[in-house]
C-alpha cells in the first residue's frame, strides 16, 4: 500500500520546497512532483517536516512528595499534536531501589503511550549493585543514566558516586547525563530564603543563580574529563 502526502511544504535541517511525499510500507520512497498513491492526502498550505524527537521528558514522575502533571497518556498525546513523535523520558530509581526493578515500574506506565519512546536510566544512588545492573540496562538499549547534582536528600549523587558512575560509562559505552547545579548552595540558600518568609515561586530563581549552574558544569565536565567519557550537559 502506498500514500501520498501531495503539496505540502516540506521543511528538512537545509531546505524548504513544495513537494509530494510517497510513503511504501512505512518508508519515504519518493520526493517530487505529481506523485500518486493508494491513499493521497492534501497537505496544501501545510508543513511536511520529520517527526520530532523530545529527548527529556518527565512523565507521571514521583518529585518531593508529589507528581508531574502529565502520564504516558495525556503527555504523548500533547507531544504529538505538536509534532513530536518520540520522547526518552527518565527511569527514576527510589534509593536503593534496584535499576532494573526501575525500569520495570516505568516499562508498566507506558501501556497507553501514543507515541514512541525510550529511556534514560538514572543513578540516584550507589553500590554494587547498580555497578552490575548498569550493564543489564545497557544491555536492554538503555545507553544514558543521568545524574542529579541537586535536590539534596532527594536524588542527589554526591561527586565520588558520580566519577564512579562516569567510569562505569565509559566502560559500557554508555553516555552520562548531568542536572548540573551545586545542590549543597541551592539547600542553603533555600533555607535562607524560607527563614526570611520567602516562600513565593520567585524564590525558586532566587535559590538558583547563575553560579550554582556554572559552577557545577564546570566540576562535571573536569570529573568526565578524568573518567574518560563524554558528558551530556541537560538543560542547556
Amino acid at each position: 500500500m502506498t500514500k501520498v502526502i501531495r503539496n505540502g511544504t516540506i521543511i528538512t535541517a537545509d531546505r524548504t520546497w513544495k513537494a509530494d511525499v510517497l510513503m511504501q510500507h512505512g518508508k519515504i520512497v519518493a520526493i517530487g512532483s505529481n506523485l500518486h498513491g493508494d491513499h493521497e492526502f492534501d497537505a496544501t498550505g501545510c508543513y511536511v517536516m520529520p517527526g520530532g524527537i523530545d529527548p527529556h521528558t518527565h512523565l507521571e514522575m514521583p518529585f518531593m512528595g508529589t507528581y508531574s502533571a502529565d502520564d504516558f497518556e495525556s503527555g504523548t498525546r500533547a507531544a504529538l499534536s505538536g509534532g513530536t513523535t518520540m520522547v526518552v523520558d527518565f527511569c527514576l530509581p527510589a534509593p536503593k531501589q534496584s535499576l532494573l526493578e526501575a525500569l520495570q515500574m516505568w516499562d508498566n506506565k507506558t501501556s497507553k503511550a501514543a507515541c514512541d519512546y525510550s529511556f534514560h536510566m538514572a543513578v540516584t544512588w550507589w553500590g554494587k549493585q547498580v555497578f552490575d545492573e548498569m550493564a543489564t540496562v545497557v544491555d536492554r538499549g538503555i545507553t544514558s543514566f543521568k545524574h542529579f547534582m541537586a535536590y539534596k536528600g532527594a536524588l542527589m549523587v554526591d561527586d565520588d558516586e558520580m566519577y564512579a558512575s562516569f567510569q562505569r560509562c565509559a566502560d559500557l559505552g554508555a553516555l552520562p547525563l548531568v542536572h548540573a547545579e551545586n545542590g549543597d548552595v541551592v539547600a542553603a540558600l533555600s533555607q535562607k530564603l524560607l527563614a526570611a518568609g520567602n516562600n513565593g515561586p520567585e524564590g525558586h530563581a532566587y535559590s538558583r543563580p547563575p553560579e550554582v549552574e556554572g559552577e557545577a558544569t564546570n566540576r562535571a565536565i573536569m570529573i568526565a574529563d578524568m573518567a574518560g567519557v563524554p558528558l551530556y550537559v541537560v538543560h542547556v
